[in-house]
Protein backbone atom coordinates (compact mmCIF):
# COMPACT_ATOMS: atom_id res chain seq x y z
CA UNK A 1 0.00 0.00 0.00
CA UNK A 2 3.10 2.33 0.71
CA UNK A 3 4.03 2.00 -2.84
CA UNK A 4 0.81 2.54 -3.97
CA UNK A 5 0.27 5.84 -2.49
CA UNK A 6 3.40 6.76 -2.72
CA UNK A 7 3.81 7.43 0.97
CA UNK A 8 5.89 5.90 3.52
CA UNK A 9 4.46 3.88 6.57
CA UNK A 10 4.29 5.97 9.10
CA UNK A 11 6.13 5.70 12.42
CA UNK A 12 6.44 6.15 16.10
CA UNK A 13 7.76 9.80 15.93
CA UNK A 14 4.76 10.58 13.71
CA UNK A 15 2.38 9.72 16.77
CA UNK A 16 4.58 11.71 19.28
CA UNK A 17 4.60 15.48 16.43
CA UNK A 18 0.85 14.84 16.38
CA UNK A 19 0.75 14.74 20.16
CA UNK A 20 3.06 17.62 20.24
CA UNK A 21 0.61 19.87 17.84
CA UNK A 22 -2.15 19.19 19.20
CA UNK A 23 -1.18 18.53 22.83
CA UNK A 24 -3.23 22.15 24.37
CA UNK A 25 -6.27 20.27 23.05
CA UNK A 26 -5.43 16.80 23.92
CA UNK A 27 -4.86 18.35 27.40
CA UNK A 28 -7.66 20.74 28.04
CA UNK A 29 -10.32 18.24 27.45
CA UNK A 30 -9.00 15.63 29.75
CA UNK A 31 -9.03 18.33 32.20
CA UNK A 32 -12.28 18.95 31.34
CA UNK A 33 -13.80 15.38 31.92
CA UNK A 34 -11.64 15.01 35.01
CA UNK A 35 -13.29 17.93 36.63
CA UNK A 36 -16.99 17.01 35.08
CA UNK A 37 -15.98 13.79 37.06
CA UNK A 38 -15.33 15.29 39.95
CA UNK A 39 -17.87 17.27 40.03
CA UNK A 40 -20.29 14.16 39.25
CA UNK A 41 -18.56 12.33 42.33
CA UNK A 42 -19.46 15.44 44.56
CA UNK A 43 -22.78 15.57 43.90
CA UNK A 44 -23.78 12.14 43.95
CA UNK A 45 -25.98 12.47 47.28
CA UNK A 46 -24.77 10.02 50.25
CA UNK A 47 -26.63 6.82 50.70
CA UNK A 48 -26.27 4.92 54.12
CA UNK A 49 -27.66 1.13 54.75
CA UNK A 50 -29.01 -0.98 57.95
CA UNK A 51 -29.73 -4.79 58.09
CA UNK A 52 -31.49 -6.76 60.61
CA UNK A 53 -31.65 -10.45 60.41
CA UNK A 54 -35.04 -12.52 61.01
CA UNK A 55 -35.65 -15.73 61.72
CA UNK A 56 -38.56 -17.36 59.59
CA UNK A 57 -39.38 -21.06 60.97
CA UNK A 58 -40.22 -23.60 58.55
CA UNK A 59 -44.02 -23.54 57.53
CA UNK A 60 -45.80 -26.94 56.84
CA UNK A 61 -48.54 -26.85 54.10
CA UNK A 62 -49.74 -30.33 54.18
CA UNK A 63 -51.88 -30.94 57.55
CA UNK A 64 -54.60 -33.16 57.12
CA UNK A 65 -53.27 -34.14 53.17
CA UNK A 66 -54.61 -37.31 52.24
CA UNK A 67 -51.94 -39.38 50.06
CA UNK A 68 -51.61 -42.61 49.11
CA UNK A 69 -48.86 -45.24 51.26
CA UNK A 70 -45.07 -44.04 49.73
CA UNK A 71 -46.40 -40.98 48.46
CA UNK A 72 -44.24 -38.19 48.98
CA UNK A 73 -45.17 -35.03 51.52
CA UNK A 74 -45.26 -31.52 49.82
CA UNK A 75 -42.31 -28.99 50.48
CA UNK A 76 -42.23 -26.64 53.50
CA UNK A 77 -42.56 -23.43 53.04
CA UNK A 78 -38.82 -22.57 51.31
CA UNK A 79 -36.55 -19.44 51.78
CA UNK A 80 -37.44 -18.36 48.43
CA UNK A 81 -41.20 -17.94 49.23
CA UNK A 82 -39.92 -15.75 52.27
CA UNK A 83 -38.21 -13.50 50.03
CA UNK A 84 -41.46 -13.08 47.63
CA UNK A 85 -43.03 -12.30 50.66
CA UNK A 86 -40.19 -9.65 51.84
CA UNK A 87 -40.50 -8.51 48.10
CA UNK A 88 -44.51 -7.94 48.30
CA UNK A 89 -46.27 -4.74 46.98
CA UNK A 90 -47.83 -4.56 50.77
CA UNK A 91 -44.22 -4.48 52.01
CA UNK A 92 -42.57 -2.46 49.15
CA UNK A 93 -45.19 -0.16 49.61
CA UNK A 94 -44.66 0.55 53.32
CA UNK A 95 -41.01 0.77 53.18
CA UNK A 96 -41.52 3.01 49.84
CA UNK A 97 -43.89 5.64 52.22
CA UNK A 98 -40.34 5.57 55.02
CA UNK A 99 -38.12 6.25 52.39
CA UNK A 100 -40.13 9.01 50.74
CA UNK A 101 -39.14 7.16 47.43
CA UNK A 102 -41.40 5.42 45.05
CA UNK A 103 -42.17 1.84 44.92
CA UNK A 104 -40.02 0.82 42.06
CA UNK A 105 -36.60 2.45 44.11
CA UNK A 106 -37.66 1.11 47.16
CA UNK A 107 -37.29 -2.19 45.62
CA UNK A 108 -34.08 -1.69 44.25
CA UNK A 109 -32.81 -0.28 47.90
CA UNK A 110 -34.39 -3.32 49.38
CA UNK A 111 -31.92 -6.09 49.33
CA UNK A 112 -32.64 -10.24 51.01
CA UNK A 113 -30.08 -11.91 51.55
CA UNK A 114 -30.32 -15.76 53.05
CA UNK A 115 -26.48 -17.83 53.81
CA UNK A 116 -27.01 -21.15 52.93
CA UNK A 117 -28.86 -24.11 54.84
CA UNK A 118 -30.08 -21.70 57.15
CA UNK A 119 -34.14 -20.04 57.68
CA UNK A 120 -32.27 -16.67 59.00
CA UNK A 121 -32.91 -13.71 56.38
CA UNK A 122 -30.75 -10.90 56.16
CA UNK A 123 -32.64 -7.68 55.29
CA UNK A 124 -30.87 -4.13 54.38
CA UNK A 125 -32.36 -1.36 53.46
CA UNK A 126 -30.61 1.81 52.26
CA UNK A 127 -31.63 5.48 52.58
CA UNK A 128 -30.43 9.13 51.95
CA UNK A 129 -29.73 9.29 55.83
CA UNK A 130 -28.82 6.82 58.82
CA UNK A 131 -32.12 7.76 59.92
CA UNK A 132 -34.60 6.97 57.15
CA UNK A 133 -32.62 3.56 56.42
CA UNK A 134 -32.73 2.70 60.08
CA UNK A 135 -36.70 3.36 59.99
CA UNK A 136 -36.69 1.46 56.42
CA UNK A 137 -35.45 -1.68 57.55
CA UNK A 138 -37.60 -1.46 60.83
CA UNK A 139 -40.68 -0.80 58.83
CA UNK A 140 -39.76 -3.90 56.30
CA UNK A 141 -39.26 -6.25 58.78
CA UNK A 142 -42.54 -5.51 60.95
CA UNK A 143 -44.55 -5.54 57.38
CA UNK A 144 -42.88 -8.40 56.80
CA UNK A 145 -43.71 -10.39 59.75
CA UNK A 146 -47.29 -9.06 59.95
CA UNK A 147 -48.02 -9.99 56.66
CA UNK A 148 -46.72 -13.23 56.90
CA UNK A 149 -48.67 -13.90 60.08
CA UNK A 150 -51.85 -13.17 58.20
CA UNK A 151 -50.74 -15.80 55.70
CA UNK A 152 -49.79 -18.36 57.71
CA UNK A 153 -53.45 -18.48 59.92
CA UNK A 154 -54.98 -18.03 56.73
CA UNK A 155 -53.15 -21.40 55.36
CA UNK A 156 -53.96 -23.35 59.18
CA UNK A 157 -57.29 -21.89 58.62
CA UNK A 158 -58.13 -23.58 55.81
CA UNK A 159 -56.51 -27.17 56.87
CA UNK A 160 -58.97 -27.09 59.63
CA UNK A 161 -62.25 -26.26 57.44
CA UNK A 162 -60.78 -29.16 54.71
CA UNK A 163 -60.01 -32.21 57.70
CA UNK A 164 -63.77 -30.83 59.61
CA UNK A 165 -65.30 -30.84 55.80
CA UNK A 166 -63.60 -34.38 55.43
CA UNK A 167 -64.91 -35.83 59.03
CA UNK A 168 -68.09 -34.76 58.31
CA UNK A 169 -68.19 -36.48 54.78
CA UNK A 170 -66.88 -40.25 56.66
CA UNK A 171 -69.39 -39.47 59.85
CA UNK A 172 -72.15 -39.20 56.86
CA UNK A 173 -71.13 -42.62 55.35
CA UNK A 174 -70.68 -44.08 59.09
CA UNK A 175 -74.29 -43.35 59.99
CA UNK A 176 -75.32 -44.27 56.88
CA UNK A 177 -74.00 -47.79 57.03
CA UNK A 178 -75.33 -48.46 61.05
CA UNK A 179 -78.49 -46.47 60.57
CA UNK A 180 -81.10 -49.28 61.92
CA UNK A 181 -79.45 -52.43 61.38
CA UNK A 182 -76.37 -54.78 63.01
CA UNK A 183 -73.55 -55.06 60.85
CA UNK A 184 -72.74 -58.77 61.06
CA UNK A 185 -71.32 -58.75 57.11
CA UNK A 186 -67.45 -59.24 57.76
CA UNK A 187 -66.35 -56.72 55.04
CA UNK A 188 -69.16 -54.56 56.49
CA UNK A 189 -67.41 -54.38 59.73
CA UNK A 190 -63.75 -53.89 58.48
CA UNK A 191 -65.15 -50.84 56.15
CA UNK A 192 -67.15 -49.47 59.21
CA UNK A 193 -63.73 -49.81 61.14
CA UNK A 194 -61.72 -47.89 58.47
CA UNK A 195 -63.50 -45.28 58.71
CA UNK A 196 -63.69 -45.31 62.66
CA UNK A 197 -59.70 -45.37 62.35
CA UNK A 198 -59.84 -42.30 59.72
CA UNK A 199 -62.30 -39.95 61.70
CA UNK A 200 -60.09 -40.04 64.63
CA UNK A 201 -56.73 -39.77 62.29
CA UNK A 202 -58.42 -36.64 61.40
CA UNK A 203 -59.47 -35.49 64.65
CA UNK A 204 -55.93 -35.93 66.52
CA UNK A 205 -54.57 -33.68 63.30
CA UNK A 206 -57.24 -31.06 63.95
CA UNK A 207 -56.42 -31.36 67.42
CA UNK A 208 -52.62 -31.02 67.00
CA UNK A 209 -53.57 -28.21 64.17
CA UNK A 210 -55.33 -26.49 66.76
CA UNK A 211 -52.34 -26.45 69.43
CA UNK A 212 -49.71 -25.59 66.54
CA UNK A 213 -47.67 -22.68 67.19
CA UNK A 214 -48.73 -20.02 65.11
CA UNK A 215 -45.21 -17.81 65.41
CA UNK A 216 -44.72 -15.84 62.26
CA UNK A 217 -40.79 -15.39 62.87
CA UNK A 218 -38.98 -13.01 65.17
CA UNK A 219 -35.91 -10.50 64.67
CA UNK A 220 -33.00 -12.11 66.18
CA UNK A 221 -31.00 -9.25 65.24
CA UNK A 222 -32.05 -5.48 65.35
CA UNK A 223 -30.70 -2.86 62.98
CA UNK A 224 -28.46 -0.39 64.59
CA UNK A 225 -27.98 3.13 62.94
CA UNK A 226 -25.79 3.60 60.40
CA UNK A 227 -22.79 5.81 61.24
CA UNK A 228 -21.23 6.06 57.91
CA UNK A 229 -22.04 6.25 54.21
CA UNK A 230 -21.70 3.73 51.38
CA UNK A 231 -18.90 3.72 49.67
CA UNK A 232 -20.07 4.30 46.25
CA UNK A 233 -16.54 4.26 44.68
CA UNK A 234 -16.41 7.38 43.88
CA UNK A 235 -13.00 7.43 41.86
CA UNK A 236 -14.90 5.65 38.53
CA UNK A 237 -16.61 8.70 37.24
CA UNK A 238 -13.36 11.30 37.14
CA UNK A 239 -11.49 8.12 35.78
CA UNK A 240 -13.93 7.48 33.32
CA UNK A 241 -14.40 11.41 32.61
CA UNK A 242 -10.92 11.83 31.96
CA UNK A 243 -10.77 8.97 29.61
CA UNK A 244 -14.04 10.11 27.54
CA UNK A 245 -11.73 13.71 27.36
CA UNK A 246 -8.73 12.32 26.06
CA UNK A 247 -10.19 10.35 23.37
CA UNK A 248 -12.00 13.41 22.85
CA UNK A 249 -9.18 15.50 22.70
CA UNK A 250 -7.71 12.87 20.30
CA UNK A 251 -10.33 13.28 17.91
CA UNK A 252 -10.27 16.49 18.04
CA UNK A 253 -6.55 17.10 17.10
CA UNK A 254 -7.53 14.25 14.13
CA UNK A 255 -9.57 16.81 12.73
CA UNK A 256 -7.66 19.62 12.90
CA UNK A 257 -4.76 18.11 11.26
CA UNK A 258 -7.27 17.16 8.47
CA UNK A 259 -8.60 20.29 7.83
CA UNK A 260 -4.98 21.87 7.81
CA UNK A 261 -3.91 19.22 5.32
CA UNK A 262 -1.76 17.68 7.40
CA UNK A 263 -0.54 13.95 7.09
CA UNK A 264 0.37 11.76 9.80
CA UNK A 265 4.10 11.86 8.47
CA UNK A 266 6.23 14.58 7.32
CA UNK A 267 8.51 12.25 4.64
CA UNK A 268 8.91 13.85 1.37
CA UNK A 269 6.80 12.09 -1.20
CA UNK A 270 9.38 10.27 -4.16
CA UNK A 271 9.74 12.36 -7.20
CA UNK A 272 9.34 11.11 -10.35
CA UNK A 273 12.86 9.85 -12.27
CA UNK A 274 13.62 12.16 -15.20
CA UNK A 275 13.54 10.07 -18.81
CA UNK A 276 16.88 9.59 -21.24
CA UNK A 277 16.24 10.87 -24.54
CA UNK A 278 18.08 9.29 -27.37
CA UNK A 279 20.77 11.23 -28.71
Amino acid sequence: MAEMSGRPDPVLSDYFRFARRNLLVIGVMTVLGLAAGVVQALLAPDTYTASAQVFAPATPVHPGLERKPGQRLPREVTVDTETQILRSSSVIGRVATALGVSPETAAERLVVTVPTNTRVLTVSVSGSTPDRALNGVGVATDAYLVLRAQIVAGVRQRHLEALQSRIGVLESRLASMTQGTVVRNTRARTHRQALIRQINEMERQVSALQKQDTSSGEIVRTAVRPRRPDRNNSEVPPVSYAAIGLLAGIGLGVRRDRRAGRTRHDATPPQPRPRRTPV
